[in-house]
């Protein structure tokens, strides 16, 4: 709790700057002037006016006329005007007592000063090339103190559910690091929540191409992760610490000279998720023809250790071939504690069973990444080879104890134990081979193999006060293995005529799977090879909008719990299990894309259709009666229904003044599934979800963001999610010149994010409600000073919008 109050005492006092940054004062008066160019004459736009006496600077900037109008108290003052490249003009004690105009100021220009100037750039937080959205997360404010998962929350048409699923378009995508695949044991959360926010540049969702996985129908996001391109040392650091529990720190290091680059990352936290979760079931009850109750109040801490440490180089052999390497160390220790208040009754509300459920569960999981890249650029530019090779390991030691302690209708103590070790091993190769035919024409051709080998070892027992020993349970208990080997070859060519541009492409996959169980001794294997086309076809017209046809076919195979035996519990009446016979399922995705850059706005939109049939559906088995004569019930996923998404995306950027930005996203979507087994879990539902947030920037390097989520009730046959709703808001303050940023963050504002569901299937009517503790956080990010460009590449680079976001960082 005193944790808690120091962060919202720092955040009530940012709050307080915040608000009190832009008044007027009581006594002001307005000073007025005109800057100009002392040689053509010609008005300066977003020149610096800056207004300094004993007790503080304040400044304005010149509109696109020139002019400016600054509000300060009277007093005496000393006034610089100045802009890149030109020589500043001061005034020096300048007594101003009432409004004032000062006239015409001419600056006169300076090329030499180009040379002392260093340009730092403040991008959109969103923007699109011809088959990509980019989503600048480093500089979204909202991101600070975060890890990789935070920032794909905050990325536009980008979420991540309760499971570790990436989802775009109502569908999972393909998460890639760098352009290089994610691998892990739970679709790669352990690896994305130890990596920090701070090491992020970019976020892009690529619009699928035969050059690219066919894995996952919900597109491909690329996670790109700061280099530095300049000479130098440079670098960051960041501490954060947060209530629920959040602390940590990390670095950021990068020092390039002409032959080799070296960067490498430390960080390190611990953060702690409290989940509170409510379950009321009527259910009717076999043995005694009757209908029974049964609640279940549960608290989770989830509490989370984490370290990763990388290490990165770049060779550069010569101008035409570089030698990249990387090592990757992660560690993530995970308790899990929770209690559980379980009670029974019958029809006449009569409590007949009461128990309270303590669970520990403990996983120590660790992993080892090693990549290599070797690239070579030939004569003609664009013309390279490059070869990959990545190497990861993960380990799993996960041990849990549940002990139950029984109060009614007599006292007795249920003791169980549950091991479950897991290894994952993970080879890729890849050869990408880039040809220009012309200057608008290229060819793509490669081949990419992954090899995936999969141990899981798991054993459930439970104390017997006779031998008092623990006694392993039947069909609890198992040594699985799953192999996974894909073979593909792909080839793409892209062109370009006037203001058409056009691709097609082909990918095929060779996949060899199998997957066994020792206790059967009997092994499940499949083979099968797929083509998987692709096709884009786009159209750029005067004035900077751009319309595009994309189709691709994709491929959805089970992830490792989708067909790992194992059983595990949901509640009292229900398990789950995985399928080792699930087959894999494919989808048909077209979209139709509209993009317009105008003034003050940008529009990103597109309409999307994806189809797909013998889609996972996961069905209710009745597994018989528990101790207490009580119908149970088994959760497995088979291959079951059509799957058809219909659905339009528009995200929106506005930006009214300098200061304001805002943006939303919505995005409409119908899902229909139909033919499931029996026409069980057939439904038709549209779902809305929509994101939006205001970016306020001010000239003192105050900067506030507020973010707010909604998604529409979800409902099929048996089951309806409640609409989810919440805000979130970052504050932010420059310091230290600029090198440092201390922002405060609040996740859930008005501790609305409520998960509900209510379902009815196997006579059994649930209700459950779900939610987690808000969160305050408070970070301070530090970045090393960094060596200066030459003039010649920031002549290149300089643009209205750099020079711009120059004059905002003035103050």
């Amino acid at each position: 709790m005193q944790l808690k109050k120091v962060i919202l005492s720092i955040g009530c006092l940012m709050c307080w700057l915040f608000l009190h940054s832009q008044q007027i004062p009581p006594d002001a008066i307005f000073i007025t002037g005109k800057v100009v160019d002392s040689l053509t004459q010609q008005p300066i736009e977003l020149a610096t006016i800056s207004f300094k006496n004993q007790q503080k600077t304040v400044g304005t900037t010149s509109d696109k006329n020139g002019n400016f109008k600054m509000a300060i108290s009277s007093g005496v003052y000393t006034i610089k005007v100045e802009f890149l490249s030109y020589i500043s003009q001061q005034f020096v004690a300048k007594e101003l007592l009432e409004d004032t105009d000062l006239g015409t100021i001419l600056l006169p220009f300076n090329a030499e000063k180009l040379n002392e100037i260093e340009i730092v750039a403040q991008k959109d937080l969103v923007e699109f090339k011809i088959d990509r959205k980019i989503y600048n997360a480093s500089k979204d404010i909202a991101n600070k103190g975060g890890n990789a998962i935070d920032v794909l929350n905050n990325t536009p048409s980008v979420r991540v559910d309760d499971d570790g699923t990436v989802i775009v378009r109502g569908a999972s995508a393909t998460v890639l690091i760098n352009g290089k695949p994610v691998f892990g044991l739970d679709r790669g959360t352990d690896i994305l929540s130890s990596i920090p926010s701070n090491t992020i540049d970019k976020v892009e969702i690529i619009t699928r191409s035969a050059k690219y996985s066919a894995e996952g129908g919900g597109g491909i996001i690329n996670i790109i992760t700061k280099k530095k391109k300049d000479n130098g040392f440079s670098g960051s650091f960041e501490a954060h610490l947060g209530s629920p529990d959040n602390n940590g720190g990390s670095t950021f290091l990068n020092k390039k000279t002409n032959k080799i680059t070296i960067y490498s990352t430390l960080s390190f936290n611990n953060r702690e998720r409290i989940q509170r979760t409510t379950i009321d079931q009527t259910f009717f009850d076999i043995a005694n023809n009757t209908t029974g109750f049964f609640k279940e109040t549960r608290k989770d801490e989830n509490q989370r250790n984490s370290f990763l440490a990388s290490l990165g180089s770049d060779f550069y052999i010569n101008s035409k071939n570089t030698l990249t390497t990387s090592f990757l160390f992660n560690s993530n220790n995970k308790n899990y504690f929770s209690s559980l208040g379980l009670d029974n009754f019958d029809a006449g509300n009569t409590l007949e069973r009461s128990a309270i459920r303590k669970v520990g569960d403990f996983d120590d999981i660790t992993k080892i990444e090693l990549f290599l890249n070797y690239t070579t650029k030939f004569d003609k530019k664009g013309h390279q080879l490059s070869f990959d090779f990545k190497y990861d390991n993960t380990v799993s030691e996960n041990d849990a104890s549940i002990v139950e302690n029984i109060s009614v209708p007599t006292t007795g103590v249920i003791d169980q134990k549950v091991i479950k070790d897991q290894n994952l091993d993970n080879f890729l190769f890849q050869l990408d081979y880039e040809l220009p035919i012309d200057k608008n024409k290229k060819i793509e051709l490669g081949y990419k193999g992954t090899l995936r080998f999969y141990d899981n070892t798991f054993d459930v027992s439970q104390f017997d006060e006779i031998t008092s020993n623990f006694i392993s349970i039947g069909g609890f208990n198992d040594i699985v293995q799953y192999d996974e080997k894909v073979h593909a070859f792909y080839g793409l060519f892209s062109a370009s005529k006037g203001n058409l541009s056009y691709s097609a492409g082909l990918r095929t996959e060779i996949s060899d799977v199998s997957i066994g169980e020792n206790s059967s001794n009997n092994t499940i294997t499949k083979k099968y090879t797929d083509l998987f086309p692709s096709a884009t076809l786009g159209y750029e017209f005067n004035g900077g909008a751009y319309l595009s046809i994309n189709y691709s076919r994709s491929i959805n195979r089970p992830k490792i719990p989708q067909i790992n035996p194992f059983i595990s519990l949901n509640d009292e009446r229900f398990q789950s299990v995985g399928n080792p016979d699930l087959n894999p399922y494919y989808t048909n995705y077209f979209e139709l894309a509209y993009d317009k850059n105008f003034d003050k706005l940008t529009v990103i939109s597109s309409v999307y259709l994806n189809f797909a049939n013998n889609q996972f559906l996961t069905v209710i088995q009745n597994a018989g009666l528990n101790a207490e004569g009580l119908e149970t019930f088994r959760r497995i996923p088979i291959n079951s229904g059509d799957k058809n998404v219909i659905g339009v995306d528009i995200d929106l950027t506005y930006k009214p003044t300098k200061a304001l930005r805002l943006g939303t996203y919505i995005s409409p979507y119908n899902l229909d599934i139909s033919n499931t087994l029996n026409n069980q879990y057939d439904f038709n539902s549209w779902v809305v979800y929509t994101s939006a947030y205001a970016l306020i920037s001010l000239n003192n390097g105050l900067r506030l963001k507020a973010d707010y989520f909604y998604q529409s009730p979800i409902k099929n046959n048996l089951t309806k999610l409640r609409t989810i709703n919440f805000v979130n808001v970052a504050l932010s303050k420059s310091l230290f010149q600029k090198k440092g940023t201390l922002t405060f963050k609040v996740i859930d504002v008005f501790n609305s994010k409520w998960f509900s569901t209510q379902s009815s299937e196997a006579n059994i009517q649930t209700f459950r409600r779900v939610r987690y503790d808000q969160q305050f956080n408070l970070s301070f990010t530090y970045n090393f000073k960094q060596k200066r460009r030459s003039s010649k590449d920031r002549s290149r680079d300089m643009n209205k919008d750099v020079l711009e976001d120059r004059q905002d960082e003035k103050f």
